[in-house]
């Protein structure tokens, strides 16, 4: 981004110079490139080197953007990469979820992230969180009571070596499959995991029986992306309250977005 702001020191056209415009040239078709040549590839950091050039070189009809609007343009979160993701795919049977939560408003855990590297965090834009759920389709106090099955996010440190978080890592799918985990999982976190806060990020349409697809962009604004630090998980909760109240669970995924290596350069 430093390399970015440098070239916006360079003298611009403004667009409204009075001196005489020169007469313009004869256009001639180009030559072929030569047969050996090959079109040379685009990586997100010269894609965005040519982005600059074009928005910061004023024309005769257009004056040259502001330099705030380029830098945001830049950093659209169209142009991040993924830095990492964890995913559980849906279960073989059909319709059956890989989750039922039932009357627990602090929730299960559903997935969480590998640790985030001092590089991560660095390189952090935008966490997505994606999920496919449904609560249990039924309710007896109509829609105007609410909705209690919802989602939760939050930031974790737990496991031990890099060698064992490495090793939860790899079977963290593999868990998620049968949640024969989660009991002996949540007594070994609990302490690391109390004192962080949560944040709701997703409510269930009250009282669905067709399970509805979601998709939560925690952007650089939104206060557990500002929290990120070195070792860091994101954890992704399910939760449900009340007697009767279940959050059905079917699929779910983390993908964690970054400005690429050849962008921060």
């Amino acid at each position: 981004m430093n390399r970015f702001r440098q070239r916006f020191n360079r003298p611009r056209n403004t667009g409204h110079d009075s001196s005489p415009t020169p007469a313009t040239p004869p256009i001639h078709p180009a030559d072929p490139p030569p047969p050996s040549l090959t079109p040379q590839s685009w990586t997100t950091h010269s894609s965005n080197l040519a982005l600059l050039d074009c928005l910061s070189t004023a024309t005769p009809t257009r004056r040259a953007l502001p330099t705030e609007l380029i830098l945001q343009i830049l950093t659209h979160p169209t142009r991040w990469v993924p830095l990492h993701s964890i995913a559980h795919s849906p279960s073989p049977e059909p319709n059956k979820p890989i989750l039922v939560v039932g009357n627990r408003p602090t929730g299960l855990p559903v997935l969480y992230t590998r640790p985030f590297s001092a590089a991560d965090v660095g390189r952090l834009r935008q966490v997505d969180i994606r999920f496919r759920s449904r609560d249990q389709g039924w309710s007896s106090s109509g829609p105007d009571g609410g909705s209690w099955s919802w989602f939760e996010a939050s930031l974790g440190q737990f496991g031990g070596s890099d060698e064992e978080g490495r090793g939860r890592d790899g079977d963290a799918v593999r868990w998620t499959g049968l949640y024969e985990w989660v009991v002996e999982w949540l007594r070994r976190h609990d302490e690391e995991l109390e004192k962080e806060p949560r944040y709701r990020i997703q409510t269930n349409r009250h009282a669905s029986t067709e399970p509805e697809e979601y998709t939560v962009e925690l952007a650089g604004e939104h206060e557990l992306v500002r929290r990120v630090e070195e070792r860091d998980r994101v954890v992704l909760w399910a939760c449900a309250c009340f007697p009767g109240w279940e959050n059905r669970l079917y699929e779910a995924e983390i993908v964690v977005l970054g400005m690429d290596d050849l962008t921060m350069e």
